[in-house]
């Protein structure tokens, strides 16, 4: 009887184990609100359960001392590690401005050689000095603010050069308004408007301001740009100095240290990248249009009055090469492999996401602006479900401009692919009308073209040949290391 007592007992303990388990705890809790907080399997958001144990960090904060963020036991959030850009020469400032005036002072004289041929006698002289004037104010401004910065205040010197300086910008001043006075006594009113159009554009798109180019405080606020140094670790580094010395020390250090930025800190960085890409843009754009409406279209309008007769299909055409050609180059200047590298960078931390149209009409997973989310977990925000496209994702679900700056730099080679893809359209083409050529102006004027256009596609073949090896580099060591 004690033994069928005890066998009782166990069994009545036994269904209140199974009674508590499956009746009284549910198996799904209400959040404040009436949500429900529904369990997910890992598999089902494509992250795995880690098995070590690990302290969990408050909204997704690092953990000092690892490199993995965990924000629950379902969640493990990989690190970052950055390669550094290759170390390429890139233009100077006074280089490029002086490759740039050569370009379009060439570009120039082969229009004027399209329309009037070899009856120069006609050219007005006004008029292509003026254009020379304004081409060369690149070159005068950066002149003028290169010495103001090589000098100390209050010296002899400094006051020798201020005067100097003072004397020169008066008679670029002086030169600019006797030709503008000139131009207005012999040609008419609607010409005139022609010549001065740009200057309006130009106070509607940068205001009152004789230096567009003053915005700098990204590379303060961008710590891409500060934190890792360029080092050559392409294939083409000499093994040796790799194996045997200090850069491979300083090479695997670099690699071997995790990036971690707070949230708020990536946001913060995309909007000052972003505001000062577009501000780039914008200026490549302004450029190059001003370039190729003095150096293409002035000559032609102003051809009119003398009665010349030439081929406008050839110089409309000669115009559009002017503004590919000067797009191209005053973007590789505006926007070098070192600014590319900081983009990418800014672009790998702030991750992208995606609608989820499919899966659970409930997630465990609310979307924090304190959180790093890993790449295909499912958040919900805005009562819509987003999977997760980077390693890290701390982006804003709905903000179309985080999308658009992930698309546009999550992988480093987007933006010199297209440059190189406009290039060599522009370059083949350019080699197609040789073939085509009939008159002796023609193929001068495509030539002459073709010289700058090919040093500026070696610029850009170089730049994405170099930065091509980094990324086969990173790969190789990421395959390496999975394995």
């Amino acid at each position: 009887m004690k033994k069928s007592h005890h066998f009782d007992i166990v069994k009545i303990l036994i269904a209140l184990c199974f009674v508590y388990n499956h009746l009284l705890v549910p198996s799904c809790c209400l959040m404040p609100g009436g949500r429900k907080f529904t369990s997910l399997k890992a598999s089902s958001i494509g992250v795995g359960i880690q098995n070590t144990p690990t302290r969990s960090c408050r909204n997704g904060s690092s953990n000092i001392g690892s490199g993995i963020h965990t924000i629950s036991s379902l969640l493990t959030i990989p690190p970052l590690f950055h390669f550094p850009h290759p170390k390429i020469p890139v233009w100077s400032v006074m280089g490029f401005e002086a490759l740039f005036l050569s370009f379009l002072l060439s570009a120039l004289g082969l229009q004027y050689i399209n329309i009037y041929k070899l009856n120069f006698h006609v050219v007005d002289p006004y008029l292509v000095s003026f254009i020379v004037v304004f081409l060369s104010r690149r070159v005068t401004w950066m002149v003028f603010k290169q010495i103001l910065a090589s000098e100390i205040f209050y010296t002899v010197k400094y006051v020798a050069t201020m005067l100097i300086k003072a004397v020169l910008l008066c008679t670029f001043i002086v030169a600019t308004l006797w030709l503008l006075w000139k131009l207005f006594q012999h040609n008419s009113i609607q010409n005139y408007l022609f010549l001065i159009y740009p200057v309006f554009m130009y106070l509607c798109a940068f205001g009152f301001t004789l230096d567009p180019q003053g915005n700098k405080v990204m590379f303060k606020l961008s710590p891409h740009t500060e934190i890792l140094q360029p080092l050559t670790i392409t294939k083409l580094t000499d093994k040796k100095t790799l194996s045997n010395g200090e850069m491979k020390q300083e090479l695997l250090t670099t690699l071997n240290t995790p990036c971690n930025l707070p949230p708020d800190a990536v946001r913060y960085e995309a909007e000052c990248l972003r505001t000062d890409f577009n501000w780039r843009v914008k200026q490549v754009l302004f450029q190059s249009l001003v370039s190729a409406y003095y150096v293409g279209f002035i000559p032609m309008r102003f051809s009119e009055q003398f009665y010349i007769y030439y081929d406008l299909w050839w110089a409309l055409q000669q115009a559009l090469f002017i503004w590919l050609s000067s797009l191209i180059m005053l973007m590789i200047y505006m926007l070098p492999i070192n600014y590319c590298d900081a983009l990418h960078k800014c672009a790998t931390h702030l991750g992208g996401w995606e609608r989820y149209p499919w899966g659970h009409r409930d997630t465990p997973h609310i979307w924090s602006p304190l959180t790093v989310w890993p790449q295909g977990v499912l958040v919900r925000y805005n009562k819509t479900l987003y999977r997760g496209l980077g390693v890290h994702n701390v982006a804003v679900p709905s903000d179309p401009h985080h999308s658009r700056f992930f698309f546009m730099f999550e992988s480093p080679l987007r933006l010199l692919n297209w440059m190189a893809g406009t290039l060599l359209v522009l370059v083949f083409y350019q080699l197609f009308l040789i073939t085509r050529c009939s008159f002796w102006h023609q193929l001068l004027s495509i030539i002459g073209m073709l010289l700058f256009n090919y040093v500026t596609l070696y610029r850009v073949l170089r730049d994405r040949w170099a930065l091509q090896g980094v990324v086969k580099e990173r790969e190789t060591n990421q395959n390496d290391d999975s394995d």
